[in-house]
Formats: structure tokens, C-alpha cells, sequence
């Protein structure tokens, strides 16, 4: 086995890279990575790796180096003490690092041919990528996100330095209904009486919500309503996304990239786009106009939405994302634990960083909830 970087998903080819992906994994496709490097997310600064044996690709994955901010999920009194020491030293707490996961979700990355030896050809991927840090003058390495389950395997990165640090936990949603009004009929009154509560303000307030198949005609207002939650976050911030990512989503996704969209007196005033990767979908950069969404509960009425078409669609699930945990519940989200693997070049940097990010990333303290009237 050998290992190639290149600097572009297009010197891949597609057929080959796609061939290796497997089910429900679109953030691994080549046509989603294209659209992101057609956007400019990361400017250039993303690789990908890519195992041979002979001619045949076996294992691949992408990489790209980000300045990470140690206290990225920090709140509270911790973060504001950053924020002070960053005036005056302003890359306290900031690390030059390489990233092996989706750039701007979360998500492992990381494809193995059936039937290879995925222990080998994970040891030869790192031996690339940690080749790569070395020569890009990186000292950390962070792998992302697996599931408790993908564990037992990405261990053996244990094997080579690699410490275990957590991010933040995702929402997901298992479709077990054959339509809306089912999913809310089995749900106890005080769940379902919000959700139609907030259902009826957006009907008060002559608010249409329509799922789109085609929005490249709406990415100036789509990018305006991003920065506007973008710049309004607080748990989490990363890559500031561009007008011409949503062209080129809705260009290279076509039919698995939809948007809902919310319309009040022919305006814009909330959007969220859907990916269908497989058996799941997968809700993504939400947009809102906030003079509006007290009022109509824009952003409940997106999530609502996005539940219903992956009821109608007959989707296995649907993935809520990171953030926002405690409304997502109120929904009949479940939590999964999401689970990174970091490693630093400097011994004591290695051992000390964990402890801190642990520290300083908040716990999901919004309690769990008993949603449905059977279980």
C-alpha cells in the first residue's frame, strides 16, 4: 500500500473515489467536496489523501489545516476571560492544526474499500497525513467525528499518540411514522401542543413554507440570512459560508440538495437547506431573518418542515445537527455522543490539551426527555 496527497478533489477521479464512499455518506462524495472547493471553503488549504494498492484506490480521505480555536465551545465567564487575554496576545489559546473530517460539518470522513485490511490501510493514511503536518509545519492533528459504536476500530489511532476529546453532541431523529399527523398523534399533549402552537403562528401570520428543488435564483438572500445567524451564534462558529457555495450546492448536489424556504408577503424571511445522503436527510445552514421569527417561530417551523418531508420521503432519519440541543428534544431528538481523536507533537501539549478542551467544552445539561406516549 502507498499513499498520494493532492492538492484537488479533480485530479481524482470521480468514478474511483465514489466507488469506495458507501451508503448514507454524501459529505464523502466527490461531488459534495467539489462543491465546497468551488466555493473557496478553506481557501486552498484542503488535501486529500488517498490509499493505493497497485492502481486501485482503497482508502481515502480530506484534510485541511484551520488556525482552531482551543475554547471553540467555550461560554460563559471561560470564554470572556479568552476574549480579554486574546487582546493582547491574539493567538492565546489558538492552535495551527490538520483536520481530517468534513471542513464545515460533522462527520467521519474516512472511506475503506470492502473487504481490504482497513487496520493497514488506516496506518498508512496517518503516516500520510502526519507527513503532511510535518511538512506544512503543523503540530496538531485532529481526526472527526465518530460515533461510540466506530470506536472499537479508530482506537488503534490510540496506538500512535492519538488522545480522545469529544465534540459537541448531534440530534437525530429515527422515522418510525407514515405521516406528520402521526408523528404528532403519538407524542404526549404537552410536546405535541407546542409544536401546533407554533405551527399556527406561522398560519396567523400568512407565512408559506415550500420545499424548493432548484434555489441558485435565491443565493444573494440565502447568504444574507446565514450571516445573520452566523453573527447571532453563539455555541459554535467556523467557516463563514459564501453566495457561491449555495450556487454551487444546488449546481453539483441537484436532486440531493433541496431547500425549505419560508415566504411572507413574497420575502425571504427563513430558509434551511435538506441533503439527502442516502437514508438520511441531513438539515444544514439554516438562515433567518430575526425581525420575523419571534413572531412566527421560524426557525420551529424550518425543523417541523424538514421532519415532514423525511416522513414523506421515507427516510430512515433525519440528522438535526450540534446545536440548539434543547428545542431539537422538545422534537423527539435523540443524542449521539460525537468523539474526536487529537494528537500534538509536543508530549505534555498532548496530555495537557484534552483535560483543557474537556474543561472548557460545555456538557449537554438539557436533560433528557420523554417525547412519545411509547417508547
Amino acid at each position: 500500500m502507498k499513499v498520494k496527497i493532492y492538492r484537488s478533489i479533480a485530479e481524482v477521479n470521480e468514478s474511483a473515489w465514489d466507488a469506495i464512499v458507501g451508503k448514507n455518506r454524501i459529505f464523502c462524495t466527490h461531488r459534495y467536496i467539489k462543491a465546497l472547493e468551488k466555493s473557496g471553503v478553506n481557501e486552498g488549504r484542503c488535501y486529500y489523501p488517498v490509499v493505493y494498492d497497485g492502481n486501485e484506490i482503497i482508502a481515502h480521505t480530506c484534510a485541511y489545516f484551520i488556525s482552531a480555536e482551543v475554547d471553540l465551545f467555550a461560554r460563559g465567564v471561560i470564554k470572556k476571560i479568552v476574549l480579554l487575554i486574546r487582546r493582547r496576545w491574539k493567538n492565546f489559546f489558538i492552535l495551527r492544526s490538520l483536520e481530517c473530517g468534513p471542513p464545515i460539518s460533522a462527520g467521519n470522513i474516512i472511506s475503506f474499500k470492502d473487504g481490504v485490511d482497513c487496520a493497514e490501510a488506516l496506518r498508512v493514511l496517518c503516516q500520510g497525513i502526519e507527513s503532511l503536518a510535518k511538512e506544512l509545519g503543523i503540530k496538531f492533528i485532529l481526526f472527526h467525528d465518530f460515533y461510540d459504536e466506530e470506536m472499537k476500530f479508530y482506537d488503534l489511532l490510540k496506538e500512535r499518540g492519538y488522545m480522545i476529546i469529544h465534540n459537541l453532541p448531534k440530534a437525530e431523529i429515527k422515522i418510525k411514522w407514515k405521516s406528520f399527523d402521526e408523528y404528532l398523534n403519538s407524542m404526549r399533549s404537552n410536546y405535541r401542543c407546542k409544536i401546533i402552537k407554533n405551527m399556527a403562528k406561522c398560519g396567523k401570520a400568512d407565512v408559506s413554507i415550500q420545499v424548493i428543488k432548484n434555489f441558485s435564483d435565491y443565493t444573494s438572500e440565502l447568504k444574507r440570512l446565514y450571516d445573520n445567524v452566523y453573527d447571532q451564534a453563539k455555541e459554535i462558529k467556523r467557516e463563514r459560508l459564501s453566495e457561491s457555495f449555495f450556487q454551487n450546492f444546488d449546481k453539483y448536489l441537484g436532486k440531493e440538495a433541496v431547500m425549505i424556504s419560508v415566504m411572507k408577503d413574497n420575502r425571504l424571511i427563513g430558509y434551511m437547506l435538506l441533503l439527502f445522503s442516502g437514508k438520511t436527510l441531513i438539515a444544514k445552514f439554516p438562515g433567518l431573518d430575526y425581525t420575523y421569527n419571534k413572531e412566527c417561530c421560524v426557525y420551529f417551523n424550518l425543523f417541523y418542515k424538514a421532519i415532514e418531508l423525511a416522513i414523506e420521503t421515507e427516510m430512515d432519519d433525519i440528522d438535526m445537527g450540534i446545536t440548539t440541543l434543547d428545542p431539537k428534544k422538545d422534537m423527539g431528538s435523540g443524542i449521539a455522543t460525537l468523539n474526536m481523536y487529537m494528537r500534538h507533537s509536543n508530549p505534555s501539549l498532548n496530555k495537557i490539551i484534552p483535560i483543557l478542551f474537556d474543561m472548557i467544552t460545555p456538557p449537554d445539561t438539557t436533560g433528557p426527555r420523554n417525547v412519545f406516549k411509547e417508547k
